[in-house]
């Protein structure tokens, strides 16, 4: 790594201390000597010669003088006209310190280059006259199309201004406005400077679009869930209000609101699974134990979990499985079933069927879960078993589910090394298929 400019070169242009103040210390003494003998002269006159015995000193001061003179004088010449080697020196070191300086600047730039936040440098007036290449990908905007602009321009209507952006506190999450009119979602922070002796403020950007989305689709889950608890909570709630009534009830009534409670209960039950479940997929702490099962006895198991849902509904439950054999983790693919087969009861329209069907298909067995719904579009197949997704038709039906169950389903599948997917049921309705591996 290359050193900073050091300040040495300084110290070696700097010119040698001149011989100006030994030169007047010699004609301080000259002055001090010639003084003392003419005080000598005047005051002693019974000799004629009585100050002679100064006059060497003063002599010789002045011979030193003029020597000291001459060295100075040839000091000062070569010092005004350096030699060649000394230029060449000189210019030798000047060109290393600005070698330096340049790799310092390019390092510099890389690296606001390079960095994974838009960098943004303004003047004092929120002009924009430094843009970093993230900035620039984050916008949509060349460089050239954001130079000079004023910073503002950037969000949403223009808001907030620039003065605002310095006074609030930061990091601020707000709107940018692309070069094609979408709205982005940045986190922002904003820090004053001093470049070059000007106020400068300097501005870090980052895409906040997935934070945000994850914000929306908790606030999602939370409002479905509130409802998915809430929907059977109010049923047992006003089940058990009739039967603490004094009121005498025939024993098949008093069946059949215990009956209601416990459907209710179930589907609390099954929707806080779901949750608990995927939250454990989530953070990579559920696993499968994989070993030869019996299918029919897994598809046996599900159907009956589901059966009262179902005849709740007046649905029939149709099974068409062959005698097979497969690895897999039975308790998961219960609820793997159990899931495919809430749902499609939750679709289906009364008094229809729904059908569990499983068939050997090389070295996997695929199982389906049809219903006689109305279907799933083919914008919904493409972002089903994504989470939160319900489709397009779950607004319109009370029972729908938290959104989670598909995409449960899709992580327990992967996890057996399968893979799952929508078809169109004939005769209308949606079909679900997943494949297991042969035992």
């Amino acid at each position: 790594m290359s050193q900073p400019p050091n300040r040495s070169l300084k110290k070696e242009v700097k010119s040698k201390p001149s011989a100006k103040r030994w030169l007047i210390a010699c004609d301080i003494l000259a002055m001090l000597l010639l003084l003392t003998m003419v005080l000598r002269l005047v005051l002693d006159k019974t000799t004629g010669n009585a100050g002679q015995w100064l006059a060497f000193p003063v002599i010789l001061l002045l011979v030193c003088r003029f020597i000291i003179s001459q060295k100075a004088s040839k000091a000062g010449e070569s010092s005004e006209t350096p030699s060649p080697l000394e230029v060449e020196h000189l210019r030798t070191r000047v060109a290393e310190q600005q070698q330096t300086i340049e790799e310092i600047s390019d390092r510099t730039r890389l690296l606001l280059e390079n960095i994974g936040v838009g960098i943004l440098i303004t003047d004092s007036l929120g002009t924009i006259r430094f843009i970093g290449l993230q900035a620039a990908r984050l916008t949509g905007y060349s460089r050239s199309e954001l130079a000079d602009r004023s910073l503002e321009s950037l969000f949403k209507n223009g808001t907030p201004t620039f003065s605002d952006l310095v006074t609030r506190n930061f990091p601020a999450r707000l709107i940018c406005q692309g070069k094609n009119g979408e709205e982005i979602w940045v986190d922002l922070w904003l820090a004053q400077v001093m470049l070059e002796k000007k106020l400068c403020y300097v501005v870090s950007m980052c895409d906040a679009s997935e934070a945000v989305k994850a914000v929306q689709r908790r606030q999602e889950l939370i409002a479905q869930i509130t409802h998915e608890l809430r929907s059977p909570l109010t049923a047992i709630y006003a089940s058990l209000s009739i039967l603490t009534r004094k009121d005498k009830m025939k024993p098949e009534d008093e069946a059949n609101i215990l009956t209601v409670c416990s459907r209710n209960a179930q589907s609390m039950k099954l929707t806080i699974d779901e949750i608990l479940d995927y939250s454990k997929l989530e953070a990579g702490k559920l696993v499968v134990e994989l070993n030869p099962v019996n299918l029919q006895e897994i598809v046996y198991q599900a159907t009956e979990s589901v059966r009262s849902l179902a005849e709740s509904k007046t649905l029939s439950l149709k099974v068409e499985i062959e005698p097979l054999v497969v690895l897999a983790d039975s308790r998961r693919i219960i609820q793997v079933l159990t899931n495919l087969l809430s749902n499609a009861i939750k679709h289906s329209p009364r008094n229809k069927s729904l059908t569990v069907a499983a068939w050997a298909k090389g070295d996997r067995v695929e199982v389906s879960v049809a219903d006689q719904g109305a279907g799933v579009s083919d914008d919904d197949k493409k972002k089903l078993f994504s989470s939160f997704a319900q489709g397009d038709d779950a607004k319109a039906i009370p029972e729908s589910s938290s959104g989670l169950g598909l995409a449960f389903c899709k992580e327990i599948v992967n996890l057996h090394k399968g893979e799952i997917w929508i078809d169109d049921a004939p005769g209308g309705g949606a079909m679900f298929v997943f494949s297991l591996r042969k035992a």
